[in-house]
């Protein structure tokens, strides 16, 4: 090859990488982690309740915790809003309305007196609410007053009365205020949620490729292409 024909190639690669779609394009990540009958879950939205469980929790999986995530509290919510929108509105108006007279642990306490699904006790961070668990379980809001914490049954309004750590943080506890805003009981909500993991078993549309193990067991995974 003469040098006169070796710039001729050489001129004519850097002009049709210059040329619009004669250069490839990266291929932005998959950010979905399951479509199931339409509602998308994505990575950015159990990121945050998969750092949360892997700070008192590292052993299990990163997988294993995208999973309870999904099952628990993602999914769940998700379907809820879907089919219960009005009534979820309504609870959330009233838990705003508590939220805005109810400034500590004690106003809270005395102003949540008579509504219908309220508690009080010790809890460690397993068995509180995933999302209720997070803002518990932060030392910075004992005696604060949450906003509405949105959950599948509704919305729950907490607080902290006293915070008492241990020498493991999975056994930390606290005492703690609940007042709920909900749509169902739990015995209604595990019947409904029952019923919707048969009807929808069947209807994932897409699963990251990379997350297969980290889907909840009573979906049936589509095939790879």
């Amino acid at each position: 090859m003469n040098r006169s024909t070796a710039t001729l190639l050489v001129a004519t690669a850097i002009l049709l990488t210059s040329v619009p779609g004669c250069k490839e394009q990266p291929v932005p990540p998959e950010h979905r982690l399951l479509v199931l009958d339409g509602i998308e879950i994505t990575l950015a939205e159990v990121e945050p309740y998969v750092a949360y469980l892997a700070s008192f929790m590292p052993e299990f999986g990163r997988k294993t915790m995208i999973e309870k995530v999904i099952d628990e509290h993602v999914l769940p919510v998700k379907l809820a809003r879907r089919h219960f929108g009005p009534q979820r509105a309504e609870q959330l108006r009233l838990a705003q309305d508590l939220c805005s007279l109810a400034t500590n642990a004690a106003e809270l306490e005395r102003l949540s007196e008579q509504c219908q699904h309220k508690t009080r006790g010790n809890m460690n961070r397993l068995q509180a609410k995933l999302p209720v668990s997070m803002f518990v379980f932060d030392e910075l809001q004992t005696g604060a007053v949450s906003p509405p914490i949105e959950l599948p049954q509704g919305w729950f309004v907490v607080a902290v009365h006293e915070f008492t750590k241990t020498a493991m943080r999975l056994d930390d506890f606290v005492d703690a205020r609940q007042v709920g805003f909900v749509t169902h009981t739990s015995g209604d909500w595990y019947q409904w949620w029952t019923a919707q993991t048969e009807l929808l078993a069947d209807k994932a549309t897409f699963v990251h490729p990379d997350y297969r193990s980290a889907i909840p067991k009573w979906i049936r995974l589509p095939e790879q292409p």
